[in-house]
């Protein structure tokens, strides 16, 4: 149909069919004893009849007829006005059953006119909300392909591999992962959780970018960045509920000597060659909540990486997946339990291991959060420099 023209046939009642004697006669003793069929005023086929009966008692009076018969004739008024009383009220009945049926008619012409042009201005509307949806798609995907560019490129050196990966849950999300080789000696590494996830969470994330930038390249300690961080994080973050989990890190690759500090973040994971796991935590608190984040304790960690040793950061979407069909949520001890023995291998091989275990564990390789994962194998300085030596 087109939308733009409208028309309709309107319905007409069908011709009254002829009633059965039987309910013709059932029809007139009902309308016999109507009352409505007495009202001289609104039924004039009472009087109608009455007048037209007078002549017939008249005339017989007038020629003399038997008086059982001029006693019969006299009340033939009354009679044939009650007769053509009823039948004028069933006609009225009828009429005005006519009536109701042909305003249902007109009411129910005017409902589909009424929904027509209803469902016209929503596919209309419909129209306009898709064009508008595909157009927010697309922005959507351009800032996917914007927010890509912010993942780090993998890092291959002789002494340090490290590759990463960000699945966000919609098309952007609220992770952020950073990691860099600064001076040829520190490797620095940076993993940032914003509560949430979608387009708020990636102002956040694009926000705090820059920042983690120039806190690699000026060198700072992992302490002195998650201070600098939380700083950020509250001038962002003031009048809203959200708050930010961080991991810091720096590698030295000459000595294998790594700090570590974090702020609400899960526990990760320092994964030796033999498949040993060792978790790194710091007592820290959220990020964007208040000044004071820092342990007094123990604000950060200091242990040595050996050849082979792999670090590894993650956000808690890799954590929080529930099992297929059971509802049973994995949890940061079922996370430890997949990487140990996954020592050794390659980032690359032991990313795609997780995220396929995941999978399995969930049913789907869709995550219902954020999910990243970062992963830093040490190979040393002394077998850096046997591996460019070899022929």
């Amino acid at each position: 149909m087109d939308h733009h023209s409208l028309s309709f046939v309107m319905p007409t009642p069908t011709s009254p069919t002829r009633l059965p004697p039987l309910r013709f006669l059932r029809a007139m003793l009902a309308a016999l004893g109507d009352e409505a069929t007495y009202d001289v005023r609104r039924n004039p086929s009472l009087w109608l009849g009455f007048l037209l009966a007078i002549p017939i008692p008249v005339l017989t009076w007038a020629a003399s007829a038997e008086i059982w018969l001029r006693l019969i004739t006299l009340p033939a008024p009354v009679v044939w006005g009650a007769l053509l009383g009823a039948a004028g009220r069933l006609s009225m009945i009828a009429l005005e059953r006519g009536d109701r049926l042909q305003a249902e008619v007109h009411r129910v012409a005017d409902e589909q006119r009424a929904t027509a042009v209803h469902l016209v201005r929503e596919k209309d509307r419909r129209i306009v909300l898709e064009e508008e949806r595909a157009g927010l798609v697309s922005e959507l995907k351009l800032a996917q392909a914007i927010q890509a560019t912010l993942l780090p490129h993998p890092i291959h050196r002789p002494n340090v591999e490290v590759i990463a990966r960000s699945i966000p849950t919609h098309y952007i999300g609220g992770d952020y992962v950073h990691s860099q080789v600064v001076e040829d000696r520190w490797l620095y590494l940076v993993l940032l959780d914003v509560s949430g996830h979608g387009i708020s969470a990636a102002m956040v994330v694009a926000r705090l970018h820059g920042m983690v930038r120039r806190l690699t390249l000026t060198k700072q300690h992992p302490v002195q960045m998650l201070q600098r961080l939380n700083q950020s994080a509250q001038e962002l973050l003031q009048h809203t509920y959200f708050f930010l989990t961080a991991v810091t890190a720096r590698l030295d690759l000459r000595s294998g000597e790594l700090i570590y500090a974090s702020g609400g973040h899960p526990g990760q994971v320092l994964l030796r060659a033999d498949g040993r796991i060792e978790l790194l935590r710091t007592p820290n608190r959220l990020l964007g909540m208040d000044d004071d984040i820092l342990s007094r304790e123990e604000p950060a960690i200091t242990t040595k990486l050996e050849s082979g040793d792999s670090l590894v950061l993650f956000s808690d979407g890799l954590f929080e997946v529930l099992k297929d069909g059971a509802g049973e949520v994995l949890g940061e001890d079922g996370l430890y339990r997949r990487l140990k023995g996954l020592g050794g291998i390659a980032p690359s091989l032991l990313i795609g291991e997780v995220l396929q275990d995941l999978a399995e564990y969930q049913g789907s390789s869709s995550f219902e959060d954020d999910v990243s994962i970062l992963v830093a194998r040490y190979e040393g300085e002394a077998n850096a420099s046997a591996n460019e030596n070899k022929p």
